[in-house]
């Protein structure tokens, strides 16, 4: 990847079809949408979307793949280790022209405190 001053143009063909496989599914779609601003867990992905828990999962996990998130962890008061997921990309542009495909990742400004 080539680093730009306002985002980040992916060059590697496997990345761009990797991403264009997430953004295409919309279950995915759904769920970066929901983790861009707040890191949330996948329980809370699962209530707030109706997408079933082992989706979710199957989703994240593919995500988590191809770094698409920030992944933290917290300990709930009953003692639980609890996965907390924020999306890195805060936007996806591409251009297909001349049977190439150009795309440029905006990322998310996360907090380092995360």
């Amino acid at each position: 990847m080539q680093s730009l001053e306002n985002g980040t143009f992916l060059d590697n063909e496997t990345q761009k079809n990797d991403l264009l496989n997430v953004l295409a599914d919309d279950y995915s779609r759904n769920i970066l949408n929901r983790i861009i601003e707040i890191p949330k867990s996948g329980v809370q992905l699962s209530n707030e979307t109706g997408i079933p828990a082992s989706t979710v999962y199957r989703k994240l996990s593919r995500m988590a793949d191809l770094k698409l998130m920030k992944i933290t962890g917290i300990i709930s008061p009953e003692g639980k280790k609890i996965f907390l997921y924020q999306s890195r990309v805060k936007s996806v542009y591409a251009k297909f022209e001349g049977g190439f495909i150009d795309m440029e990742i905006i990322l998310n400004s996360i907090p380092s405190n995360l």
